[in-house]
């Protein structure tokens, strides 16, 4: 019985002992405090980080990101990519666009509606020399 206490002990410790390296890897969980900003993709309200412009280095990929100017006070940044779905980069390309005078101002929540508003002559729409990096949650 003595021995099987003794050989228990022993290879509770070994594991014990195994497992302290990979403990001890990951360390312990920094914390930080960062306010999220929300958006619109696809109709649907997102949140991401911004952590401002950024220069990009050959072969980083963006995504476009569009930006308002004036509009409607309810009017959030639009994205047409989000995590898991093909042309995603946390890396986005700004072009912001701008309600034109006697326009019927409204919240355009995708993408698409952006493209329909920039075809009926409603809103400009101006590419930036600027690049953002916000990963969206």
């Amino acid at each position: 019985m003595k021995r099987f206490l003794v050989l228990g002990c022993a290879l509770a410790l070994a594991a014990v002992a195994l497992a302290l390296p990979a403990l001890a890897a990951d360390g312990p969980v920094k914390t930080f405090s960062q306010d999220v900003t929300l958006g619109f993709y696809r109709g649907h309200v997102v949140s991401y980080l911004d952590f401002g412009p950024v220069n990009l280095r050959s072969g980083n990929k963006t995504a476009p990101i569009w930006a308002f100017t004036n509009g409607d006070d309810g009017q959030r940044n639009v994205i047409d990519t989000v995590p898991g779905r093909k042309g995603y980069s946390p890396l986005w390309a700004v072009r912001l666009v701008t309600w034109k005078a006697g326009a019927d101002v409204h919240v355009l929540r995708s993408a698409a509606a952006v493209g329909r508003a920039q075809r009926a002559g409603d809103v400009s729409v101006r590419e930036m020399p600027i690049v953002v990096n916000c990963p969206v949650l």
